[in-house]
């Protein structure tokens, strides 16, 4: 009983972390996009990211990857790091970060439809309902006074992104029949990162003439956003359903917009408080489905 209860709260603690750490990540990237490029920035809070997952690497791992494994473990580097925080970043450049945190709440939409393919995992219709109640307020914060978001190079690149994201987090339910959710964070990030290499050059000079605030979040994107909520949210993956996992994504919009209120005095329209509450509603519809 003691167990359950605690793995319980574990799953609870994973699952706000998660939302809160990537909600801010949004909003930190944007504002560090003043001072370093998108290569830049991605190798800078990778490789930080890379140190901070040792500890973890020299408790947890128990087994190195088969070497057969090792295709596979590429493509989710590649796709769930290298990839995704490039097309992200870079679309980040022309549109703002609420926006992107927006087009970022569709991978729920993509995953539960790949692990309804790919994995035959039971969405019920209370589910389903959930899942357009929630695309729905997400909708209808995007609007932002009448004005859609627009279809422009940005929002293409964040969309690509997503893609890649939902792809990495199917493949995630694959591997962990055979490694623990440590070494799969483990071993993907320190692929995607050695990915983000040939994108970072001239990091050295950036940092040197950086100010001390884009640095502390700097670190802050490579300790909590890099590290740990991947770690959160892999180990939400290894014990609840992919579709319920994916729908973290639907709060994260509603997070960002509270964190941009808190630490950038951000005044949140009408409009954004309203879409908020539908997509909470929709997501809670498919975190408490009936089995």
């Amino acid at each position: 009983m003691l167990k359950i209860i605690s793995q319980k709260w574990l799953l609870r603690i994973s699952f706000w972390v998660t939302v809160f750490g990537w909600g801010w990540g949004w909003v930190g990237i944007k504002d560090e996009l003043h001072y370093f490029n998108p290569g830049q920035l991605s190798l800078g809070r990778y490789s930080i990211a890379s140190l901070a997952l040792l500890p973890f690497f020299v408790w947890k791992v128990k087994k190195y990857p088969q070497i057969s494994d090792l295709p596979l473990l590429l493509l989710m580097g590649l796709l769930g790091f290298t990839f995704y925080n490039l097309f992200i970043t870079f679309g980040e450049k022309t549109i703002a970060a609420g926006e992107a945190a927006l087009i970022g709440s569709s991978l729920p939409i993509l995953t539960a439809l790949g692990a309804t393919f790919f994995f035959k995992e039971y969405l019920s219709l209370q589910g389903w309902m959930g899942v357009l109640i929630a695309f729905f307020g997400i909708s209808f914060m995007s609007l932002k006074g009448g004005h859609g978001v627009q279809l422009s190079s940005g929002a293409l690149l964040v969309f690509a992104g997503i893609v890649c994201g939902s792809l990495y987090a199917l493949l995630v339910k694959k591997t962990l029949f055979y490694y623990s959710p440590i070494e799969v964070t483990a071993w993907t990030l320190w692929i995607g990162t050695l990915g983000f290499i040939p994108f970072g050059g001239g990091i050295f000079s950036a940092l040197a003439h950086a100010p001390p605030h884009a640095l502390v979040t700097m670190l802050f994107l490579g300790i909590v956003t890099g590290a740990l909520c991947y770690i959160c949210f892999i180990f939400l993956t290894a014990h609840l359903p992919i579709a319920q996992v994916a729908n973290v994504k639907f709060f994260i919009p509603v997070a960002s917009v509270i964190l941009g209120w808190l630490l950038l005095g951000e005044i949140p329209s009408w409009m954004i408080l309203l879409g908020g509450a539908i997509t909470l509603s929709g997501a809670s519809l498919v975190h408490y489905q009936k089995k």
